[in-house]
């Protein structure tokens, strides 16, 4: 397939879809998480289209950390996990070795993301290499800060055939950079094998992971990624249903898969939409793309052999 220049009509609208969903805020748990069904007639491309979108998204850092937890931040030029501690009555610090952050406690918000208790202890780092480091000097002035954040906030694609996702991407970012956000087109530049690692989650701006991740990493599981894309319908039926649930999610129909064809008779009883996520208009498609909105409850995580439900 020979790829214009000029991003074309049908690829800015799903970009501009990923943007809009990866906007909505992280859901309690207990509460009813926006979902939406995007039915394509194919699925190539359609993941790092909406992962472009998303990644302009403002990053969604959970709550402030406290004294005592661990943290995945960004220090001594890599991103890695923390003890944030109390040097005094009133401040915090963030030390590996010789390389720390300090501040006072009220006043700065500790940095990084939360990470849950039962999260590996030795998950290694992330440390971009000194050739894309020079890629993110062109996103800011500050660009630890703002590299750290897209990390801390990851986008994630759950979908087997890691090998044809990747191929996806390289086609994107080297042939048609165009039909990329311009801070998108760097992040998602970064070759890394580690980003299907699911102990890497957290180190890398975006994540390529099975739909069966979670049954060797409960931990994953009470995670909130800045949004979550499966490429098919079979494979959100798989998922864990705690698996990421309080973060917004797309799920790809391709229409070329028959079991996709389920996806709307399945979704049609779950339209009780939040107002936030109602409201949302996604302006016109093109011939043979739809989209359809519906809702999961999260669920606290329990049993993983238990019977899937939306």
């Amino acid at each position: 397939m020979v790829l214009p220049v000029r991003i074309p009509d049908w690829a800015s609208s799903i970009v501009k879809t990923g943007h809009l969903v990866a906007q909505l805020p992280s859901t309690p748990i207990g509460e009813l998480a926006p979902r939406l069904l995007l039915s394509v007639p194919t699925g190539q491309y359609v993941s790092w289209l909406l992962a472009s979108g998303a990644l302009k998204a403002e990053p969604k850092l959970g709550p402030e950390p406290v004294i005592g937890d661990t943290v995945a931040v960004w220090l001594d030029k890599k991103m890695q996990d923390v003890v944030a501690t109390a040097p005094d009555e009133f401040g915090w610090e963030l030390r590996v070795g010789t390389s720390y952050k300090q501040g006072r406690i009220g006043r700065d918000r500790i940095p990084g993301v939360v990470l849950p208790k039962e999260t590996p202890c030795d998950r290694g780092f992330g440390q971009p290499t000194p050739e894309y480091r020079a890629q993110l000097a062109q996103v800011g002035p500050n660009y630890s800060q703002i590299y750290s954040d897209q990390c801390g906030s990851p986008v994630v694609v759950v979908g087997d055939g890691k090998k044809f996702l990747r191929s996806q991407r390289d086609e994107l970012v080297n042939i048609a950079r165009g039909w990329l956000e311009s801070r998108s087109a760097v992040l998602l530049d970064q070759d890394s094998g580690q980003v299907s690692n699911p102990e890497r989650i957290l180190f890398h701006p975006f994540m390529i992971l099975s739909p069966e991740v979670a049954k060797s990493n409960l931990w994953l599981r009470t995670i909130s990624p800045r949004l979550v894309i499966v490429t098919r319908w079979s494979y959100f039926r798989q998922m864990d249903r705690a698996l990421f649930a309080s973060a917004p999610m797309i799920v790809i129909a391709n229409r070329r898969v028959e079991s996709n064809w389920n996806a709307v008779d399945e979704t049609d009883e779950h339209q009780d939409l939040p107002d936030d996520f109602r409201l949302i208009t996604f302006g016109r498609f093109p011939n043979g793309v739809f989209v359809r909105k519906f809702v999961s409850r999260v669920e606290p995580p329990r049993d993983i052999d238990e019977d899937p439900e939306i």
